[in-house]
């Protein structure tokens, strides 16, 4: 008797398992690309991220595009500063260029062995705009002005402020280039070259 529970058993499992495999087919469909989950989390436009995945999609266009580009070098520009001033190699590293990561770090390890430590309070950018795209086929080089307002010093061991002023704020003005292959998979558009630009007005207000 306890043979034909066994085998009632198994017969129960395969129906169990064959309804579950019915209803994951339906709920999500024979592929990825008809999955309600997916679709309803692109289309949720109210998300702090939604327009990362809207510039992998325009990322994966052979044509340059505007717009998405502008929304990711201003999440960039916020993330490049940041690490910068928390000493982050590690996310620098996966924004800049070779060449110029290497120059990141190195000032990165001259502060450290000075134990000076850089204060950085981003309140966010007024103005961003492209001063030029240049491209040989699907290789693009794209310029950006970035103005915005920072609060930022150097302290020492102490706390003591070596360099800049903690009470103000500053208006900065930062010319950036971006380089990217659109035929890369990879989405980044690696920093090369940047400068800084002193506002006309040598504007600071106080914090």
């Amino acid at each position: 008797m306890s043979e034909n529970f066994g085998y009632i058993d198994i017969i129960l499992l395969a129906m169990l398992a064959g309804f579950i495999f019915l209803r994951l087919r339906n709920v999500l469909g024979k592929g990825a690309d008809n999955s309600p989950i997916k679709s309803n989390f692109a289309n949720k436009t109210e998300d702090n991220f939604s327009f990362v995945n809207e510039v992998k999609e325009k990322s994966k266009e052979l044509v340059f595009d505007e717009a998405s580009f502008l929304k990711g070098a201003e999440y960039a520009y916020e993330m490049i500063i940041n690490s910068f001033a928390k000493g982050d190699k590690n996310t620098l590293k996966t924004l800049l260029s070779k060449k110029l990561y290497e120059d990141f770090a190195k000032i990165i390890d001259e502060r450290n062995a000075k134990k000076l430590k850089s204060d950085l309070t981003f309140i966010g950018i007024q103005k961003l705009s492209i001063d030029k795209v240049s491209n040989v086929e699907t290789k693009y080089k794209v310029t950006a002005r970035f103005i915005s307002q920072i609060i930022t010093c150097l302290k020492d061991e102490q706390g003591n402020v070596v360099e800049g002023d903690p009470e103000k704020t500053k208006t900065t003005t930062d010319v950036w280039s971006f380089e990217r292959d659109l035929k890369d998979k990879n989405p980044t558009w690696y920093l090369t070259e940047l400068s800084a630009e002193t506002n006309s007005s040598g504007k600071e207000t106080k914090h």
